[in-house]
């Protein structure tokens, strides 16, 4: 992690009452961080940007489904972003779902993203390796006094090696 690029954004809070919606003006930065307009969007909530998934119908996501078994190909997008709940009672209190399963979701995105795509995960604290990628970028997002920082750590998907025959 010694020549991962770091950043920090200063953004004003948002302006839907949605929780847990990104901070004003993040979402039209997803496509420069990910370099791709074409990417998958987990835990969307009520995002404009990307292939939109949620498991909640009345947020009009592109497909309501479990991010936990993705119905695509591997390989099928350029990038990857998530926002996943980030705890287990926010999932419970403020989205009234169980708190997706990190190993899980997060090996599932990687599947979906072509290699040398970038994932980024928002989350309060700087997240595990996703398999099969490597860390890119911190990027540490300040919103207004008395509130916690949202940090969104960059993957970098490995190129796919094939075993020799």
């Amino acid at each position: 992690m010694s020549n991962l690029k770091t950043s920090v954004l200063y953004l004003p809070r948002p302006s839907s009452k949605y929780p847990g919606c990104y901070p004003l003006w993040f979402e039209r930065r997803i496509p420069k961080i990910l370099g791709t307009e074409n990417f998958i969007h987990l835990f969307s909530g009520n995002s404009t940007l990307g292939f939109k998934i949620d498991i909640k119908e009345e947020v009009s996501p592109d497909l309501v489904a479990d991010v936990h078994k993705l119905p695509f190909a591997d390989n099928s997008f350029d990038g990857g972003m998530a926002d996943p709940p980030y705890t287990k009672e926010f999932a419970k209190t403020l989205y009234g779902t169980v708190y997706p399963r990190w190993y899980e979701w997060s090996k599932e995105l990687s599947r979906v993203v072509k290699p040398n795509g970038k994932i980024a995960v928002m989350q309060n604290y700087i997240v595990p390796t996703i398999h099969n990628c490597s860390y890119e970028e911190i990027i540490v997002i300040l919103t207004r006094i008395k509130q916690y920082p949202r940090i969104v750590t960059v993957f970098k998907k490995k190129e796919e090696t094939k075993c020799p025959q």
